[in-house]
């Protein structure tokens, strides 16, 4: 049985596993897919926003994170996926079950990120939904490009569509745009469209405008494993300021699969450390405390030994 069980190879769930290790937790980073990073697998973009990273990708971040946990010796499994979560009452503790294995540990950290929504379209040669390699795959010179969505990444692949050679690049959004005022700016306001909109994936057509080639930047939506039933504030994994989440004592939840303030890389690596360390925590004071059905006199020489 293990002191932790991290599930997902993110940022948070990465550092979370690292931390703990070093701690000296008993620790196994579960990850579902075949490499460690995250959604920084799919970013072949420089990272502006990490210190200490400038000019390396996404790609390259993600590779040097699953570099540094084989350098720590982190034991982690890939292509884990997880099945059903539950509660381990003989251990007091949680029960993992993946597809070919089982596993047990005093402690339990979600750490599963986020995906792209998809809005109902499916991704083909034409459609790209999220940022990062789901638009870069398509070719877009001298295309007439739509980009579905109003935030950040919207702006951010409006303009990469433009800089790549697209012929127009249109941006529809249902209210107004959530962007940084500073990606709005470098993006041409006559083609960002305000309003209700439909756009038909089978005639690649937007309100009846014909385009070569969607963007679909509708945001993220957690993903969380197994069936159990977990607090949700906003649709994200409700936690308290230590990661725990409440009434399933024993769980914690770290990065973007909660409801963070201001979710990136950034803070999934904070929110991943401080969860690491709320945990080396509690897991001492568990073992402090004296055997539950002890009699009363051992409790007190417990104590005071």
């Amino acid at each position: 049985m293990e002191d932790l069980l991290v599930i997902g190879g993110g940022p948070a769930g990465a550092a979370c596993a690292l931390w703990a290790h070093q701690l000296g937790m008993r620790t196994l980073l579960l990850e579902s897919g075949r490499l460690l990073g995250g959604l920084q697998r799919r970013s072949p973009y420089p990272n502006l926003w990490v210190p200490g990273v400038h000019g390396r990708t996404g790609q390259e971040l993600a590779a040097q994170l699953q570099a540094h946990l084989g350098i720590a010796g982190v034991p982690y499994v890939t292509d884990s996926h997880v099945r059903s979560i539950a509660r381990c009452h003989s251990l007091e503790g949680w029960q993992v079950e993946c597809s070919f294995q089982r596993y047990q540990g005093r402690r339990l950290v979600i750490a599963t990120g986020t995906l792209p929504k998809d809005g109902g379209f499916s991704e083909s040669p034409t459609v790209g939904i999220g940022p990062g390699l789901s638009m870069e795959r398509i070719e877009i010179g001298g295309k007439r490009v739509a980009i579905l969505g109003g935030g950040d990444n919207a702006f951010d692949q409006a303009r990469f569509a433009l800089r790549r050679g697209a012929r127009t690049v249109d941006i529809y959004c249902r209210r107004e745009p959530r962007a940084q005022s500073s990606l709005r700016r470098d993006f041409p306001p006559q083609h960002v469209h305000v309003g209700p909109f439909k756009a038909d994936q089978r005639t690649m057509t937007v309100n009846h405008a014909p385009y070569d080639v969607f963007g679909v930047q509708f945001g993220f939506v957690p993903t969380i494993p197994g069936d159990l039933q977990l607090p949700l504030r906003n649709g994200f994994i409700d936690v308290d300021r230590q990661g725990r989440v409440p009434g399933l004592p024993g769980i914690y939840a770290a990065g973007e699969v909660t409801n963070y303030w201001h979710p990136c890389v950034t803070t999934s690596y904070a929110q991943g450390i401080q969860v690491a360390k709320s945990i080396h925590h509690d897991l001492a004071a568990a073992d402090r405390r004296p055997p539950r059905h002890a009699p009363e006199r051992a409790r007190s020489l417990s104590f005071n030994g």
